[in-house]
């Protein structure tokens, strides 16, 4: 067990890895998905649904997976939905015979699953999501496959809501230093109208202004012409405004 333990603790740290470096939808989650299969005793198939900007992600290990999972929560009953809603896992030891959730069951029975374990995924949303397993046999998580998926499911929501922040502050950076570039072609352009026509700092900003109204086009985009010498200087008369 602590073997195996300090791999998922390995693997973990690939994913999170992996969540910081590719921000496309779903790739880190089908990831997610097939480590759990990797690492999780007794587990036959796997699938994780994440709640995006808009709507929710799904994959799964089959592909069959992510549609059980679509329809649970399309209908609103079942064990992945409950596990999103209250953030406790769901456990299934019996599709056979659990009477909580009949069409869910009849489905996994259907597919050849005799068990599931559905995990809640706390990332940075809320809702979060969820990781389901499902086994070919009955109480396929009863014993140590049930803590290590424990495990494995908090480590991956933390990877997944870190990674969230990381991006979160790199695009806070990112915004940050685009402002600060404006703000110093802005004052370069006022530089350039204070020198030619003698005016105050805050008129010559007035003036950028009044031409950016009059064409539609941001104050930055007028003082980069200015600066570039790509705009008609006559357009701008601060002496007017003095």
């Amino acid at each position: 067990m602590v073997r195996v333990t300090r791999q998922l603790a390995e693997r973990i740290a690939d994913l999170a890895r992996l969540l910081l470096d590719d921000e496309s939808s779903d790739a880190p989650l089908h990831e997610l998905t097939e480590l759990a299969l990797e690492l999780i005793p007794g587990s036959a198939a796997a699938g994780v649904v994440a709640a995006s900007d808009t709507s929710w992600v799904f994959t799964g290990s089959p592909a069959m997976v992510a549609d059980l999972h679509r329809a649970q929560l399309q209908e609103g009953r079942g064990p992945v939905p409950e596990a999103i809603c209250y953030g406790e896992a769901r456990r299934i030891d019996d599709t056979s015979r659990e009477t909580r959730w009949p069409d869910a069951c009849n489905g996994l029975a259907e597919l050849g699953f005799g068990s599931c374990l559905v995990l809640p995924l706390r990332t940075d949303r809320k809702p979060g999501g969820a990781l389901g397993i499902y086994g070919g046999a009955v109480d396929a998580f009863a014993g140590s496959g049930h803590d290590l998926a424990l495990l494995f499911a908090a480590q991956g929501g933390v990877a997944i809501r870190n990674a969230a922040s990381y991006r979160n502050c790199r695009q806070l950076v990112a915004n940050l230093q685009s402002a600060l570039e404006s703000r110093a072609v802005i004052e370069q352009a006022k530089g350039i109208l204070v020198a030619e026509y003698g005016c105050l700092p805050e008129i010559a900003f007035k003036e950028l202004s009044k031409v950016s109204q009059n064409t539609n086009r941001k104050v930055r985009d007028i003082a980069a012409d200015l600066v570039a010498g790509r705009i008609d200087r006559s357009q701008f008369q601060p002496g007017s405004d003095a």
